[in-house]
C-alpha cells in the first residue's frame, strides 16, 4: 500500500456498493489518482488513473479477519455480452478440464455477490499463449442486482487475471 500511495499521492476511493450478511460484507470500490511516482517499474505519466474493485470481508470481533480483493487496474466498459461468452468459449477451449465452485456468496435486499475459484489445466492456445500442461488457479468475484423474478438488471464482476497470466509464465511478478 505504501509504494501505491507514493507512486498516487491524490488517491481517493469511493465506495460504490456494499452488502452485508451476518460477518460477511462485500465492497465494490473505485480509486482515482494521479501517476506522479514510479509504480512497479513503470515511470510516471502525470495521467489520472482508475481502479475498480471487489473486496469480500469476513469479520470477527468487529475487525477483519479474512480479506479477499479483487481489483482491476484498467476500468473501462463492461463487456457486452456476447464478448462475455466468446471469452468464457476461449477459457473452455484452453481449460477444457474447467471447474469453477462457489467459494462464498452473501444477499441482501435486491443484492447478491458471489465469490469464486476456477481451476484447469492450460491444454489449449489461450490469448495467444501455447499450451503449457500447466494446472492454473484463479479467484474471481462477482456483484449483481436483481429485478423482478430474479432477472440480473446489473453486474460487476473481478477476476484475477494476473494471476492466472502469472502461473501460465506470461508475466513475472516484480523485483
Amino acid at each position: 500500500m505504501a509504494a501505491y500511495r507514493s507512486a498516487f499521492p491524490d488517491t481517493r476511493f469511493v465506495v460504490d456498493d456494499q452488502i452485508s450478511e451476518g460477518d460477511k460484507v462485500v465492497s465494490r470500490w473505485t480509486a482515482r489518482g494521479t501517476h506522479r511516482g514510479e509504480f512497479l517499474g513503470i515511470p510516471p505519466t502525470g495521467e489520472e488513473v482508475t481502479v475498480t474493485g471487489i473486496e469480500f470481508d469476513h469479520l470477527a470481533g468487529g475487525k477483519i479477519e479474512e480479506s479477499w480483493l479483487g481489483y482491476h487496474p484498467f476500468a473501462g466498459p463492461v463487456p457486452d455480452p456476447e464478448s462475455l461468452r466468446r471469452g468464457f468459449a476461449a477459457l473452455r477451449k484452453a481449460f477444457p478440464d474447467m471447474r469453477i465452485a462457489e467459494a462464498d456468496n452473501i444477499r441482501e435486499g435486491d443484492m447478491a455477490a458471489f465469490r469464486w475459484l476456477m481451476s484447469g489445466t492450460h491444454k489449449g492456445e489461450f490469448l495467444g499463449v501455447a499450451p503449457t500442461g500447466g494446472r492454473i488457479e484463479a479467484m474471481g468475484m462477482d456483484i449483481v442486482r436483481v429485478a423482478g423474478e430474479g432477472e440480473i438488471v446489473e453486474h460487476w464482476g473481478e477476476f484475477d487475471v494476473m494471476g492466472m497470466l502469472r502461473q501460465l509464465g506470461v508475466i513475472h511478478p516484480p523485483k
